[in-house]
């Protein structure tokens, strides 16, 4: 069991005694940016690039950088020795700071880092991958921007929300136009025509480096291509589906709306399950 610590601007120390002002521009706003990190046995995955994502969503929203990406990893790895946790996730935020109420950027702000520890049952989800998982879908409503990851959440939440009344494993995005995006937290991808398909990545899709490992690592290992087209439910959803994601893994998908997706969870998910395991275990080995 790890000790619930947290780390506020560079300094560790249980939870029950953060605060952050009310005063902060996060709380008042939304203004600020995250990033979530995988910890598999007691080390961060992929730390380098989530890290990157990080810092690129704080020089498009022009968050003033105080800390290094050096200084951050540092970070991750003091709260994970002091903590003890051998498997979930570190929460990352940034906002701009404390400043007197007003839309416009303060003159002057010092940003504000929060790092937290998320619990990840991965048993749980293991389980679920045996039988693939239910998913519904919602409108896209949400901002042009979603290659920001923004504190402002709230068509992911209701979403959410809604996925949690309708008793499915998470909620599917579609934009006006008819073609799916993505789930709250995850990518969403399908198998068609012996080739994997998913939406382009551009300004309508999250940072996925769960996405952006199947592209360039996990498909070729098993003899798959990425195609990055856009596409409707009609088109896309006749052989097998699935959710991609630094929470997820990669999670099959069975069933849409209540309507079946192909013969169940199929050949090629497990395959890159297994190939993500495999991956997962190179590159965080048990100490």
């Amino acid at each position: 069991m790890y000790k619930n610590l947290v780390l506020v601007d560079g300094e560790i120390m249980p939870a029950e005694e953060a605060a952050v002002s009310v005063h902060d521009r996060g709380h008042q706003f939304g203004d600020g940016v995250f990033e979530i990190v995988p910890v598999y046995n007691g080390r961060c995955f992929a730390l380098l690039p989530h890290m990157d994502n990080l810092f690129e969503s704080v020089i498009k929203v022009k968050i003033p950088a105080v800390y290094t990406i050096e200084e951050l990893i540092e970070f991750h790895e003091a709260l994970i020795a002091e903590s003890g946790i051998e498997n979930g996730e570190i929460y990352t935020q940034i906002t701009r700071g404390t400043a007197d109420y007003g839309l416009a950027f303060p003159e002057m702000s010092v940003p504000q880092l929060t790092m937290t520890i998320v619990e990840t049952d991965r048993e749980v989800l293991s389980a679920k991958r045996e039988s693939g998982v239910n998913i519904i879908t919602t409108e896209d409503n949400r901002w042009q921007l979603c290659n920001v990851n923004t504190l402002n959440r709230l068509p992911e939440v209701l979403a959410r929300q809604k996925a949690r009344e309708s008793n499915a494993f998470d909620t599917l995005f579609i934009r006006e136009n008819g073609k799916i995006t993505e789930s709250t937290e995850s990518s969403f991808m399908v198998i068609k025509d012996e080739m994997i398909w998913t939406h382009p990545d551009n300004n309508l899709v999250h940072k996925n480096i769960t996405r952006r490992l199947i592209k360039e690592r996990l498909a070729p290992d098993i003899d798959m291509q990425v195609i990055e087209k856009a596409f409707d439910m009609e088109s896309g959803l006749k052989e097998e589906a699935f959710l991609c994601g630094p929470r997820c893994e990669i999670m099959p998908v069975t069933k849409i709306d209540r309507k079946f997706i192909g013969s169940g969870v199929g050949k090629v998910v497990p395959q890159l399950q297994a190939a993500f395991k495999a991956f997962v275990e190179r590159e965080c080995p048990a100490k």
